[in-house]
């Protein structure tokens, strides 16, 4: 059974999910539609020519209301407004919200009432969306029944949820602190902005490669939401201008005193049990660029690893803030696309 979604946003993440099923046939999923207020032509420049992941390793050309990549013929709308978009008429079932900005869930589920789509995946934290779902963490409390519109946070959230997944399954976890290490995103300046920034932080409009930039965005919250049983937790999140790869870190409390072996084990297990795909582990010792291109939430960095006597535990692992979160976002689209899913709410599940 193919999934066939539409895409509203042909931006970083858009263009990213394209380049992943161009290359994946076998994904179960196919993309019908775009929408971007871009024409066809700048939208098949943008894909063929990449300054982070390289030349297209296929072929996209433009038609009239058309991007042809590999022989598949895509639609292309250019609406403004998420309402607008007739994704019914191209037979889409899922539409991935990426444009950054339609974040409402009242915004988003407008690509169902007035759209004809089935289920919308935010690709980004969102306000008001029927559930915060980290593949991964919490995806199986999926309920086809209840859940329309979802959104996995952000990046950051997901490579920092599925450590403290394994964490907490195998440990225990509680006293949580965290911290996001953020590559240059799409809405960063190249110059210093008073206008224009994605945020209300002013902070966020200033030269992107001239300082490393604080950010007040709220990671610890959802990652709270998907992991309800860790309680409390404080954050901390800084851009800085790096062109790709991106770093979390998780600290806390276990419930007993555990070895850096001991953790070490439990982040390889589960990166090739439980998680494969999801998590995954280098012994080598890593540096930011070295997750360019895998499609994991999370590279654990095993050399990272520190505890203390009294049960305090650090772990550190890296992101491509691009690449893994369109894979999650994919798997998502896969998961609320299946017209036979059921509800699973009353799953449970742990990678103990």
């Amino acid at each position: 059974m193919t999934v066939t979604i539409g895409i509203n946003g042909l931006g970083r993440i858009g263009r990213s999910i394209t380049r992943i099923l161009a290359a994946n046939s076998d994904s179960g999923i196919s993309i019908a539609a775009v929408n971007d207020l871009a024409s066809a032509e700048k939208m098949a420049y943008g894909l063929r020519r990449d300054s982070i992941r390289g030349a297209f390793p296929g072929t996209v050309t433009a038609r009239t209301d058309q991007l042809v990549v590999n022989d598949h013929a895509i639609r292309v709308f250019h609406h403004s407004r998420p309402e607008r978009i007739p994704w019914a008429d191209a037979g889409v079932d899922v539409v991935i919200e990426a444009t950054g900005q339609f974040r409402a869930g009242s915004a988003a589920r407008t690509h169902i009432s007035h759209g004809g789509a089935r289920k919308v995946v935010i690709s980004a934290s969102a306000d008001d969306p029927d559930a915060f779902l980290v593949y991964g963490a919490n995806h199986h409390t999926y309920d086809p029944d209840l859940h329309d519109v979802v959104s996995p946070g952000s990046c950051g959230v997901n490579a920092l949820t599925v450590m403290a997944k394994v964490l907490l399954d195998r440990f225990g976890l509680c006293g949580v602190n965290t911290s996001v290490v953020l590559a240059v995103q799409g809405w960063a300046k190249g110059q210093d902005a008073v206008v224009g920034t994605s945020r209300d932080d002013p902070r966020l409009g200033r030269a992107t490669g001239e300082s490393i930039i604080p950010h007040n965005y709220v990671v610890g919250d959802l990652v709270r939401v998907a992991l309800p049983e860790i309680g409390e937790m404080r954050y901390s999140y800084y851009c800085v201008p790096t062109p790709i790869g991106s770093l979390a870190e998780l600290s806390g409390q276990t419930d007993r005193p555990v070895s850096v072996e001991e953790v070490n084990r439990a982040m390889a297990e589960a990166a090739a049990g439980p998680l494969r795909r999801v998590l995954a582990y280098d012994p080598d010792p890593t540096v930011s660029i070295d997750v360019k291109n895998n499609p994991a939430s999370c590279l654990f960095d095993p050399s990272g690893t520190q505890v203390t006597a009294d049960g305090g535990v650090k772990v550190r692992g890296w992101f491509d803030n691009e690449w893994g979160f369109s894979n999650r976002l994919l798997d998502l689209a896969r998961l609320v696309g299946e017209p036979s899913a059921v509800s699973s709410r009353r799953v449970s599940w742990s990678i103990a």
